[in-house]
């Protein structure tokens, strides 16, 4: 879902189709990267992670797998490298972060899912959070 809608905008704003595809890398190895033109001339990784977690705290396991998104693409040959992200507040986290410390030739985009597409996102984020640090009433102790 989140996905195919960045690989939708890429598609209309550039007037090529986007697919998902595994590439080589300089090194020898291979990736699969979210969002490949069909020429060849924009490769991008896509990344949906929210701002701030439930507790307030800067997300340094989302921004470490950006970094390393960000790694790949920077072993890829192609025109255009871009990390696209969905959340203007992660953006701007992850761009404040890294002032400086980008390779050249790689871009970080902010592409905003539509709010629909977007409460959805939230909803499985938020799921996903009360599973790994589950919410325990004070008063009765349970979960």
């Amino acid at each position: 879902m989140v996905e195919n809608h960045v690989r939708q905008a890429l598609s209309e704003r550039h007037g090529l189709s986007f697919e998902k595809q595994f590439l080589p890398l300089t090194t020898g190895g291979r990736h699969e990267f979210d969002a490949v033109a069909v020429d060849g001339s924009i490769v991008a990784s896509i990344k949906s992670a929210s701002g701030l977690t439930a507790r307030g705290n800067v997300p340094s396991g989302k921004i470490t797998d950006s970094i390393a998104e960000l790694y790949f693409l920077s072993l890829v040959e192609a025109p255009r490298r871009m990390l696209m992200l969905t959340t203007p507040e992660f953006h701007q986290i992850l761009c404040k972060k890294l002032e400086g410390k980008v390779a050249p030739g790689l871009e970080i985009v902010c592409e905003p899912l539509p709010p629909d597409v977007q409460a959805k996102v939230e909803r499985v984020q938020r799921n996903a959070s009360v599973e790994v640090f589950p919410v325990v009433d004070p008063v009765t102790g349970n979960v």
